[in-house]
């Protein structure tokens, strides 16, 4: 997500519930009636956006690009190096590998929110992680960003037990997946993926790649109802999957069950407690439940993480502080979201509700 008001830039757009006075601000007393309505279906439109963070990148043909160098601590490049893409359900959506001068390179992207991590299994440095935010000018022509890692040597060359997952699978079901996979790059076909995922689990049903991949596209599309219980079968197999258990909370969420959602956020964190997108979702959650100071702690690590940069982080602050009737508070969030997302949908109407609640936050001192 967290996480935008657009989804960050994801391609699919979940189905959407609708929550009454926690998602639409008090207006003060005066207004007519055709301005409530106006800012009440804006705010529930807009704080629900963050409910589609999970969506994948958009298919569509675009030219944005994120390009790297990776090199050693002595700044060497390093070649044939996986370099891995990662939306924001932290699942793997293109792999290159860096050339003989450490150099790769993505293109064809659309705006949104991305990582790029340096994938480095069977060697002897550490891999990194970085955090990209593509964002077109107005929405027009096109944006890149350059990234350099530098990579540490690991100490003692050591890999925590669990982090690595290995199967044998057979041949049938890995051509199926790896069809599957395949398939999923290109946006027309995206049915026929899924019957390919499907082939290589009705060949392998403990294929833990076939059923993590397959859930995870599943939440992507809205399918909540049908990936919950091929997550479930992945965590079963692999309890260590951080994007199986990350996926299932979203999908959890959105069928509103927020207390098992709940608890696969915090699963989630014990695998990355750094993961910026499951802090957000899991304050998001936790606002929908009686424990606001938990929710405010989350909220406020995930916009940590981000480096203070992220916009659906103080929405849901002023969200949270609002169903608090802490109105400056959450008028102060507002602003902050406007100066980090100064092009957001609706943002003058987004003003003038920031005067509302300040408004209201005078009228309420005693």
């Amino acid at each position: 997500m967290f996480i935008a008001r657009q989804p960050v830039d994801h391609a699919y757009r979940p189905s959407r519930h609708k929550e009454r006075s926690v998602n639409g601000f008090v207006l003060s007393v005066g207004d007519s009636t055709m301005i409530a309505r106006i800012f009440i279906s804006v705010l529930v439109a807009m704080s629900l956006s963050t409910a589609s963070d999970l969506q994948t990148v958009n298919l569509q043909t675009n030219s944005n690009t994120i390009s790297g160098h990776v090199s050693n601590d002595q700044h060497m490049p390093l070649a044939d190096i996986r370099v891995e893409l990662l939306d924001q359900v932290d699942s793997v959506i293109r792999t290159v590998k860096t050339d003989g001068s450490g150099l790769f390179v993505f293109r064809k992207l659309s705006d949104g929110t991305f990582q790029v991590r340096v994938q480095t299994s069977g060697t002897n440095y550490a891999s990194q992680t970085k955090r990209v935010e593509l964002a077109r000018p107005h929405g027009f022509g096109a944006t890149s960003e350059e990234l350099d890692f530098v990579l540490a040597t690991n100490k003692g060359n050591t890999v925590k037990p669990g982090v690595v997952f290995v199967q044998e699978v057979p041949e049938a079901a890995r051509k199926q997946y790896q069809r599957g996979s395949e398939l999923l790059e290109k946006s027309n076909k995206r049915q026929d993926a899924f019957t390919a995922l499907k082939s290589a689990i009705e060949l392998f049903p403990q294929y833990f790649d076939a059923l993590e991949l397959l859930g995870t596209e599943q939440v992507k599309d809205g399918n909540y109802d049908a990936a919950i219980p091929v997550l479930t079968k992945a965590l079963e197999i692999n309890s260590r999957a951080f994007a199986s258990c990350f996926a299932l909370g979203v999908a959890q969420y959105n069928l509103k069950q927020f207390q098992p959602a709940i608890e696969s956020f915090r699963r989630a964190l014990l695998l990355n407690e750094k993961s910026i997108n499951a802090n957000l979702w899991l304050g998001i959650a936790l606002r929908q439940t009686s424990r606001p100071d938990d929710a405010e702690a989350y909220l406020r690590r995930a916009d940590a993480l981000a480096e203070s940069k992220l916009p659906d982080a103080h929405w849901q602050l002023a969200l949270l502080f609002n169903q608090l009737k802490r109105f400056k508070d959450a008028a102060d969030e507002l602003e902050i979201f406007l100066k980090l997302q100064p092009d957001a949908r609706d943002a003058e109407l987004i003003k003038k509700l920031i005067q509302r609640l300040r408004q209201q936050s005078v009228a309420e001192k005693p």
